[in-house]
């Protein structure tokens, strides 16, 4: 495309975005379709654009970004300027004599917010030649479908090098960080004989219009897979047999098990949403005290993503404690006082060949703010968890003393539109 044209057409995007007649999603989803991204980019709906090379570190303290329309909770909102969604291949047999077979990718329980971190099934028997087709949820779930072939997990986030090393001396402030690319696009070949890296990239970056993501398995034997970011709980297994055997399931069957398999999934989360349902209290220092709130339940593959209890009553000098639960499903616990922006995610940082960058933001990633809250200002507990098996900047808790009355919205920058929601929103009332 011609370069005049594309800035033209760039402008036009931004234009449209900033006097909210498209959002966010669709506006990287445009910029994308003229090739300001890779075609995955369009979908991924956190982050702001950023088309020259000025550093994340650059921003001046305190600074942040444009609203965020949560990861899981956000719609994806079509008009005539989005590509229509992809036809679902056509499942069963094939003129060919093969089959092609669903996979069911995670999933949401809307109405108790548990994310299902699973493959539906767990297991399943094809025989060579046959297809998968990979059915990813809607709205999406930061979810991958991974064939390793034995090769490393890649890590999901990392430092942005220029060549691959590390400068002499790092810069001052935080370090800038990147979805590593290996882990965030496309990669390998999908007709899978059991070598090679085989990645779909992440769901938040494909397109309506992306054809089907589907795998052929053109050799007998059992191939397990994985979710990158979610690869503690999240894994599967494809058994295939050799062409013409006597197949164990069909689609029907196999789509029966799934619900079950579903089912008892959004039972386990019930049943950690009743346990975290109050919240406990110890006593603190000068007749204060310390409360106890989960922020995120479940370390199987059923996450709840709430705060139990979401609404909580104190009194001036209490502090409250957040701990997450789910510690591999990273959380934040953040508050917008007076005068605070509501910060992004990440930002694209398009290059000039391949994929462009994702880059984290160091002032959601990071804690933020003070220990006693006032209700002014950006106070942000950073992620909270494990990621690759080391902790999150935030730890696995974080606590904030409360020396104001008033009432006191909060929010997962991860998995919630804003503070007031939808998604993991709270309130704490302090009298």
């Amino acid at each position: 495309m011609n370069s005049d044209r594309q800035r033209k057409q760039a402008a036009e995007i931004m234009l449209r975005y900033r006097t909210g007649q498209i959002s966010r999603r669709e506006t990287l989803r445009f910029l994308a379709g003229i090739g300001l991204a890779t075609a995955g980019v369009g979908a991924i709906g956190m982050g702001v654009i950023s088309t020259g090379a000025a550093s994340i570190t650059s921003l001046p303290a305190g600074q942040g970004y444009g609203g965020h329309g949560g990861l899981h909770a956000a719609l994806l909102r079509q008009d005539a300027g989005t590509p229509a969604p992809a036809a679902t291949p056509p499942l069963g047999n094939q003129p060919d004599g093969t089959h092609i077979w669903r996979v069911r990718v995670a999933g949401m329980d809307m109405e108790n917010s548990i994310d299902l971190q699973a493959f539906f099934p767990g297991e399943i028997t094809i025989n060579a030649g046959d297809a998968i087709y990979f059915e990813f949820p809607t709205p999406p779930g930061f979810h991958t479908v991974t064939f390793l072939s034995g090769q490393e997990v890649p890590p999901l986030i990392i430092p942005d090098e220029a060549a691959g090393t590390p400068p002499a001396s790092p810069p001052p402030g935080p370090p800038k960080l990147i979805i590593n690319p290996d882990a965030a696009f496309p990669a390998g070949d999908t007709m899978y004989d059991g070598t090679g890296y085989l990645n779909s990239g992440l769901d938040v970056i494909r397109l309506p219009g992306d054809a089907p993501f589907m795998v052929t398995f053109t050799a007998p034997g059992t191939y397990e897979y994985q979710c990158i970011p979610h690869g503690v709980v999240m894994k599967a297994t494809v058994v295939v047999q050799e062409a013409g055997s006597e197949l164990p399931d069909d689609q029907a069957t196999i789509d029966t098990r799934v619900e079950q398999e579903r089912v008892a999934l959004i039972d386990e989360g019930k049943a950690e949403i009743a346990e975290y349902a109050q919240a406990t209290s110890t006593s603190g220092d000068n007749g204060a005290t310390v409360w106890e709130v989960a922020a995120g339940m479940g370390e199987g593959q059923a996450r709840v993503l709430q705060f139990m209890p979401n609404t909580l009553e104190i009194k001036a000098g209490d502090t409250v404690r957040w701990v997450n639960h789910s510690k591999t499903e990273p959380h934040t616990v953040t508050f917008l006082g007076a005068g605070a922006e509501q910060p992004e995610d990440v930002f694209i940082e398009p290059g000039p060949s391949g994929p462009p960058k994702i880059v984290q933001n160091p002032l959601t990633l990071f804690p933020q703010g003070g220990q006693v809250y006032s209700g002014q200002g950006y106070v942000n507990s950073g992620f909270l968890g494990e990621l690759n098996g080391e902790p999150l900047p935030g730890g696995v808790s974080y606590e904030l003393t409360f020396d104001t009355a008033g009432e006191y919205s909060y929010y997962c920058i991860l998995h919630a539109s804003g503070p007031e929601g939808p998604g993991m929103a709270g309130t704490i009332t302090v009298s």
